[in-house]
């Protein structure tokens, strides 16, 4: 009973950045988010 009272340290996944992501997102998704209000402006 004593044992389900001890907390356990939560694991922590984490991995290295890969160089380059951060634009690449950003283009890819103002391209999106352009492409969406393109679709939704065309709609009316």
């Amino acid at each position: 009973m004593e044992e389900k009272k001890r907390h356990k340290e939560k694991m922590e996944l984490k991995h290295d950045a890969v160089p380059g992501y951060k634009p690449v997102f950003l283009v890819v998704f103002t391209l999106s988010v352009l492409y969406l209000g393109m679709v939704f402006l065309s709609s009316f």
